[in-house]
């Protein structure tokens, strides 16, 4: 994938684990599933494959405290599924299976783009033009040679600290429905698992 970067990863990941994580390349195609407004995001995608080390992997890795900060939305959506006991529950169907486990992180990030979209309209033009162009908080931008000549940083922080403290309020007046959404993801991949296995399981023929 064009984008694909594991050094973007959310997480400290050992050797093997990168290893492992380096095989999502070859299942490029689900990243496809992402809304299509969201496609040309790169916060998306990755927030995709943070996702997917969380449902793949029985324990999840430690998370990268310096990358939080950056990747400040990433690290948001992410900590919301990490609390979610409902979204745990899908982890009995997607550790160690790179498909189930992809599915169920692109429902999950589509759940929160499709709450995002409403905040990200509550921004100025200003703010959301910004925040499109530097979007993923690249980690140049946190360069010391960067920021002394440009305040992109300071002011992309602190457009994404107002989308977080949106989103979270919106999470919270609106919980039924957040809950409603988690519900849906959970029955949808019930329904994948079990479609899956009758698809991909050996047929046995009666004598």
């Amino acid at each position: 994938m064009k984008d694909f970067d594991t050094s973007n990863s959310l997480f400290i990941l050992t050797e093997q684990q990168l290893e492992q994580f380096k095989q999502l390349e070859h299942f490029e195609y689900f990243y496809h599933l992402i809304r299509h407004d969201f496609t040309h995001l790169s916060f998306a995608k990755d927030s995709v494959s943070d996702v997917w080390i969380y449902f793949y992997f029985e324990e999840e890795p430690v998370i990268n405290s310096e990358y939080a900060l950056i990747f400040l939305l990433r690290n948001f959506m992410l900590n919301e599924i990490l609390v979610s006991s409902k979204l745990k529950r899908l982890k009995k169907t997607t550790v160690g299976s790179y498909t189930n486990a992809l599915m169920a992180s692109v429902m999950t990030v589509n759940l929160f783009l499709d709450l995002l979209r409403d905040v990200l309209e509550s921004l100025s033009k200003e703010q959301y033009d910004l925040y499109m162009k530097f979007e993923n908080s690249s980690k140049q931008l946190f360069n010391d040679r960067f920021y002394e000549y440009e305040h992109y940083p300071k002011k992309l922080v602190q457009i994404e600290t107002i989308i977080i403290k949106n989103l979270r309020q919106y999470l919270e007046e609106n919980a039924a429905i957040y809950n409603d959404f988690k519900q849906k993801v959970i029955r949808f991949m019930d329904q994948f698992s079990i479609i899956k296995r009758e698809l991909y399981e050996p047929l046995s023929l009666e004598k």
